[in-house]
């Protein structure tokens, strides 16, 4: 079923409320990285990005800040944004306790990532070199004016990774589960991950970290859906990885993604503002 424009207006004013009431509880949980960051998401992320020294980078929903300060810490010059006041005042107290050279290039603004025009005044047309969004547009309900803002912001061939839930594998419509099976008097368990559903999920409200105040909402978006905007501003993709967990051993439970080596839970993509495209779509 289609949104109006009033739906839509109130489901962000909603997801964004959500997120300002879990702001601390997760800046205390996730702190300077989890598991799922260090080992996942942040390395393919690094290496994607390819950063050279000096670079600008723009960080969209940045959470606590987490990876802009690993960002300076490689020599980037950061501008970082996210919906949540709180989230932004935890960020920059925890950038405080940096060394003052490598906290110097960190900034934090308050901007909402559905508000284009919120997003192109963290900078000018063609500031950044690259742009980064990690683990964020599955909670963001509209996609399409942060593509549109970040083709503007960066500069030529500059680029734009993001990093998300794998929309083929870890979404609502994914379902974990047990099997046995009596192999020659040998009991057989095998974990399973099974896709339910895929092209037509709609939006769900679920939680990210266990004990955390309200579960949020995300918005389930297959390949096409999450790439065509995108497309639409201008960028193409150039640069793909599938991070997953090389193996069981630090597994704490039995649906840990841990114990699902042949699944990857995370999509890593590359952008690039195309060679044809100017900065206009083209007709």
């Amino acid at each position: 079923m289609a949104t109006t424009t009033s739906d839509s207006g109130e489901l962000i004013a909603e997801s964004n409320a959500i997120w300002e009431g879990n702001a601390v509880f997760w800046d205390g949980r996730m702190g300077e990285g989890n598991a799922f960051h260090r080992e996942l998401v942040a390395p393919a992320a690094v290496r994607l990005l390819a950063l050279t020294m000096s670079e600008r980078v723009l960080d969209i929903a940045c959470g606590n800040g987490q990876f802009s300060r690993e960002l300076a810490g490689l020599g980037a010059t950061v501008v970082a944004s996210d919906v949540s006041p709180s989230f932004i005042e935890r960020a920059r107290a925890r950038t405080a306790e940096l060394p003052p050279e490598v906290a110097a290039r960190v900034s934090y603004q308050v901007a909402d990532a559905t508000d284009e025009a919120a997003l192109v005044a963290l900078g000018e047309d063609g500031l950044f070199d690259a742009a980064v969004s990690n683990m964020a547009l599955m909670d963001i309900p509209d996609i399409a004016p942060l593509f549109r803002a970040v083709a503007r912001l960066l500069r030529p061939a500059g680029r734009f990774v993001a990093t998300l839930q794998h929309p083929c594998f870890n979404s609502n419509g994914m379902r974990f589960s047990l099997e046995e099976e009596d192999q020659a008097g040998e009991l057989i368990v095998t974990r399973a991950a099974k896709i339910v559903r895929y092209l037509h999920l709609p939006p769900g409200r679920r939680l990210g970290m266990i004990g955390q105040p309200a579960p949020h909402w995300y918005f389930h978006r297959p390949l096409h859906t999450l790439l065509a905007p995108a497309f639409a501003a201008g960028l193409v993709l150039d640069g793909l990885e599938e991070p997953a967990f090389p193996d069981a051993s630090q597994a704490k439970r039995a649906f840990d993604w841990d114990n699902f080596p042949e699944i990857p839970p995370v999509l890593a993509v590359r952008f690039r503002m195309g060679e044809w495209s100017g900065r206009t779509t083209p007709g």
